[in-house]
C-alpha cells in the first residue's frame, strides 16, 4: 500500500512537472497569458464566395481543360475566355480555388488569415501589376520580418531576446554584435572582414552563406534555420538556396526593398481568384481528381500545373522531393494590447524552438472584417478605411513547421532532385498536346509574380500574334485607319501586337503621328515572312497583293477593306476580309459578319464632340466627293449653283487646316457627298458638328447599318436635291434633329469602340 503512493505521488509529480513546463514554454512565447486557445482547421471556413464541387462536367468538349486552380491555372482559364473567347474546364483537387493563396476569414476571430502561410504580392513586372488590378482593389503593404534573437545574458543571467531586422541589415549587426556602423561603406568593410573567401564558386548553401555573411551571422541565423527548414544541413542544398537571401548594407528593413509594387489584395486572394474565374466559359471543378476522369474529359490543349512526378507516377521513377508546413493554428481572446508579436511575420531560427516562424495576420490591411467588435465602432466613432489594419480584441497566430509529407511548398534543390527532374523535364517535352506550367511542373519555386507571368507569356507563345501593315509614309485617312487598328490590338494585347513597315522611309515618317497617336513610340516592329507561324493573324490593307506564301504557311491574312479598291481576287487567292463599314463588303460580294467589320474613329484633334451651336450657323453648302461622272450630276450641279444664288453660299474645302474646318462646320448648314462609300469621314466630322448630310440614291445610303440616314435627306430623280436643300435651309433645326441616332452612333465611335471590336473579331478568328 505504502509503496501504490509513492508511485501515485511520483506520477503526479510528473504530471505537475510537465504542466509547469508546458506553462513555462507558452508564458515563453507569449505576451498574453490568457485564453489561449489551440486547434485545427475549421472545415466550416467563411469567405468561400462561389461554389465550385459540382462533379457533374457540363461539356463534351473544351477548347482548353486546365488542371490546378492556382494561379497559373487561374490565369491561363482567364486569357483563353477574354481573350479568345474560349472555354476551358478547370479542376482542382483541394475543396477550394486559389492553390496556396488561399485565404478565408477566421469565425473565432473575424480576422482574414491564409490557409498555407503569408502570401505578399510584390513584383518588378509592370504588365503582371496592370493585369492582377483587373481583379481586385489593392492595398498598399510593405512586408517587415523581424528575427527573434536569443544573445546569452551577462555572467550567468538569463538570455536575452532580440527582435532584428530579416534581411540582415545594419540595425542587425549592430544589434547581435554590438557594434556602432554608421554608413554603408563601414557595413560593407564589416562583411568583408567577416566573409569566408574561396578560390571557387560556392558550390554549396554553406559556402554560399559563409561567402555572403561570415561564420558568425551564419551560426546564429542562416544555419540553425536552415536545418528546420529544410532538414537537411546547408551543406546537402545548393548554393541557390542561400542566393536567393539578401544582405544589405543599410538600413533598409523592407524585406522586398527592390520591388517597386508592393500590396495585398483588399478584399483577399479569394475574392480575386472568384473574379479570375467568374467568366462563362470557365467552367470550375474543386474536389474532383484529375487522373480519375481524364479519360472522359475532350480537350483540345491541357494544360497541367500539379506536380510533375504526379503526372508520370506509372512509369516508376522515384518521387522528387518536397518540403511540406504543418500549422498549427493558436488563437488568443480580449488581448490589452493591439498585436501579439510586433510584426506580422516573426521568425525563429534557433533550434530551441520546433517551429520556424509565427505569422499574426491582424498585422494585415484589409476590409473583409465581419466580426469588428471594437467599442468605438458600436459608437459609431470609426470610420471604414480601404487600408485599415485588421481590428480585433482578438487574434490569430499561425505556428509553422517545416515536414517531410503534406502539400508540396518548396522543391529540395539538391543533385539527385535536379537529376530526376531532367528525367520528367525529358518526358514532359515528348507529351503531345499538353504543356506543363507553374512551380510543381516545373520542380522551381516561384513567387506570385512571376507564376503570373510565366503563365501569361505561355498564354502568348500559344494565341495568335497579330500584326498589322502600316503606310507610315503618307498621314491621310488610310494610313491613319491602319494606325488607329494597330493601337486598338495593342491597348489590350500589347505583347502580340507588332507592326509591320513595307514602305520605304515610314520608319523616318513616323515622328509625324506622334502628336495624335503618343503610343505609336511603344509599339514593336515584326517581320511576316520569319516571325509568323500557322495560326498567326496579317492585316493588310486592300491596296496591297496578298502574300500567298504566308497563306500557304497557315498564317491568316486579312485584307482590311478601306476604300474602292477590288479585292474579290485576293479573296479567293485564300487571303481573308474585314471591312470598315457593311457598303465595301457588298460592293465586293462578300457578305460579313459584325465581328468582321472594324470601323476607324474620326481624328480626335478634328472631330466636334461638344453640344451642337447654331448660333453661327449661315446657309453654307459643302461640297465633298462629287462623282462629276454621275450620270445628271452636272445639271444637278447647275440646279444648285443657280438656287443658291442671293440664297446660300457653296464651298468645296480643298487645302484647308483642321482649324479652318471646324470653323467651317460650325458655320455651314448642309453638306453634300454622294455614295460615300470609303471616303467618309468628313461627312460624318461635319454631321457630329451638327451639319445635315445629303448624299443620292445608291447601294451605300442604303444600308442603314453603315449610315441611318433620313430616306428624305437622299436625292433621286423624284427627290430632287434643290428641294432638300430648300427645305432643310427653310427648316434647319427640324431637320437637323433627324440625324440625332447617326450623331448618337458615330460620336461614341473613338479609341475604347474600337478595341472591343479587335476584341471580336480576334476571339472570332482565333477559333477558325
Amino acid at each position: 500500500m505504502e509503496r501504490r503512493k509513492k508511485v501515485q505521488h511520483a506520477l503526479i509529480g510528473c504530471i505537475l512537472f510537465l504542466c509547469i513546463l508546458n506553462f513555462w514554454q507558452a508564458d515563453r512565447f507569449s505576451k498574453v497569458k490568457k485564453n489561449i486557445r489551440s486547434s485545427s482547421y475549421s472545415s466550416t471556413e467563411n469567405g468561400k464566395k462561389q461554389s465550385y464541387s459540382s462533379p457533374k462536367i457540363e461539356k463534351d468538349y473544351y477548347d482548353v481543360c486546365i488542371v490546378g486552380a492556382g494561379l497559373s491555372g487561374a490565369v491561363i482559364a482567364e486569357q483563353y475566355a477574354s481573350q479568345l473567347g474560349m472555354s476551358s474546364i478547370v479542376i482542382e483537387k483541394r475543396d477550394h480555388v486559389g492553390g496556396n493563396c488561399y485565404d478565408y476569414i477566421d469565425e473565432e476571430t473575424g480576422i482574414l488569415v491564409n490557409k498555407y502561410g503569408a502570401h505578399l504580392f510584390h513584383t518588378n513586372f509592370d504588365r503582371v501589376w496592370k493585369y492582377v488590378q483587373q481583379f481586385s482593389e489593392w492595398s498598399p503593404y510593405e512586408h517587415k520580418v523581424l528575427g527573434h534573437i536569443d544573445l546569452p545574458g551577462a555572467g550567468e543571467g538569463e538570455d536575452v531576446v532580440v527582435h532584428v531586422p530579416i534581411p540582415v541589415n545594419i540595425d542587425t549587426v549592430n544589434t547581435l554584435f554590438n557594434t556602432n556602423i554608421q554608413s554603408p561603406q563601414e557595413m560593407d568593410d564589416w562583411l568583408q572582414n567577416e566573409q569566408m573567401h574561396y578560390d571557387h564558386p560556392p558550390s554549396n548553401s554553406e559556402e554560399m552563406a559563409l561567402s555572403r555573411v561570415g561564420p558568425r551571422l551564419y551560426d546564429l541565423i542562416f544555419k540553425p534555420y536552415t536545418l528546420k527548414q529544410w532538414d537537411k544541413s546547408p551543406a546537402e542544398l545548393g548554393p541557390e538556396v542561400m542566393a536567393r537571401i539578401p544582405v544589405r548594407n543599410d538600413w533598409d528593413d523592407r524585406y522586398f526593398p527592390n520591388d517597386i509594387f508592393q500590396a495585398l489584395p483588399l478584399h483577399g486572394y479569394t475574392a480575386m481568384f472568384d473574379k479570375l474565374l467568374s467568366d462563362p466559359l470557365i467552367e470550375v471543378h474543386t474536389n474532383m481528381d484529375y487522373f480519375k476522369v481524364k479519360n472522359k474529359i475532350n480537350c483540345g490543349h491541357t494544360y497541367f500545373s500539379g506536380p510533375i512526378d504526379a503526372y508520370f507516377a506509372d512509369v516508376g521513377y522515384e518521387k522528387l522531393e518536397y518540403r511540406s508546413i504543418d500549422f498549427e493554428r493558436v488563437v488568443v481572446k480580449n488581448m490589452d494590447e493591439d498585436f501579439f508579436q510586433p510584426a506580422s511575420v516573426v521568425n525563429y531560427p534557433s533550434g530551441d524552438y520546433d517551429f520556424t516562424r509565427i505569422v499574426e495576420y491582424k498585422h494585415f490591411p484589409t476590409n473583409a472584417q465581419p466580426h469588428q467588435v471594437l467599442e468605438q465602432e458600436a459608437q459609431g466613432q470609426v470610420q471604414q478605411s480601404l487600408r485599415q489594419t485588421q481590428k480585433s480584441r482578438d487574434t490569430v497566430l499561425f505556428y509553422e513547421r517545416s515536414k517531410d509529407d503534406g502539400d508540396p511548398y518548396y522543391p529540395v534543390p539538391n543533385d539527385r532532385n535536379k537529376n530526376l527532374y531532367a528525367k520528367y523535364q525529358e518526358m514532359a517535352e515528348k507529351e503531345e498536346g499538353i504543356t506543363f506550367v507553374g512551380r510543381l511542373a516545373n520542380y522551381k519555386y516561384f513567387n506570385m509574380d512571376q507564376s503570373i507571368q510565366n503563365a501569361l507569356e505561355l498564354f502568348d507563345s500559344h494565341a495568335p500574334k497579330v500584326v498589322v501593315l502600316q503606310h507610315l509614309q503618307n498621314k491621310t485617312g488610310g494610313p491613319e485607319a491602319l494606325l488607329q487598328l494597330l493601337l486598338a490590338f495593342h491597348a489590350w494585347m500589347p505583347s502580340r501586337t507588332f507592326y509591320y513597315q513595307q514602305s520605304p522611309g515610314g520608319e523616318e515618317m513616323k515622328s509625324m503621328w506622334f502628336d495624335d497617336y503618343p503610343k505609336l513610340a511603344e509599339l514593336t516592329p515584326l517581320e511576316p515572312s520569319t516571325d509568323l507561324k500557322a495560326g498567326d493573324i496579317f492585316i493588310i490593307p486592300e491596296i496591297n497583293n496578298c502574300p500567298t506564301d504566308l497563306v500557304e504557311k497557315g498564317v491568316q491574312v486579312f485584307i482590311y477593306q478601306l476604300g474602292q479598291n477590288d479585292a474579290r481576287e485576293k479573296v479567293r487567292q485564300g487571303c481573308r476580309y474585314i471591312s470598315h463599314n457593311f457598303y465595301l463588303s457588298k460592293q465586293n460580294g462578300i457578305d460579313v459578319p459584325r465581328s468582321h467589320v472594324i470601323i476607324p474613329y474620326m481624328n480626335v484633334r478634328k472631330t466636334h464632340f461638344g453640344p451642337i451651336d447654331n448660333s453661327r450657323r449661315e446657309n453654307i453648302i459643302i461640297l465633298n466627293h462629287i462623282d462629276n461622272d454621275g450620270a445628271g450630276w452636272e445639271q444637278v450641279n447647275q440646279d444648285l449653283m443657280s438656287y443658291c444664288i442671293g440664297v446660300c453660299n457653296v464651298i468645296r474645302p480643298k487645302g484647308m487646316s483642321a482649324l479652318e474646318l471646324n470653323d467651317l462646320y460650325s458655320r455651314s448648314k448642309v453638306i453634300i457627298a454622294t455614295c460615300m462609300r470609303g471616303s467618309e469621314r468628313m461627312p460624318i466630322e461635319a454631321a457630329l458638328a451638327g451639319l445635315i448630310i445629303v448624299t443620292n440614291d445608291c447601294d451605300n445610303s442604303k444600308d442603314v447599318r453603315d449610315f441611318p440616314l433620313p430616306r428624305e435627306h437622299i436625292f433621286n430623280e423624284r427627290n430632287k436635291l434643290v428641294d432638300i436643300v430648300q427645305s432643310i435651309l427653310d427648316n434647319f433645326e427640324e431637320e437637323q434633329a433627324k440625324l440625332d441616332n447617326f450623331r448618337s452612333m458615330y460620336k461614341n465611335f473613338g479609341h475604347l469602340t474600337m478595341i472591343e471590336e479587335t476584341k471580336e473579331f480576334y476571339k472570332a478568328a482565333a477559333q477558325v
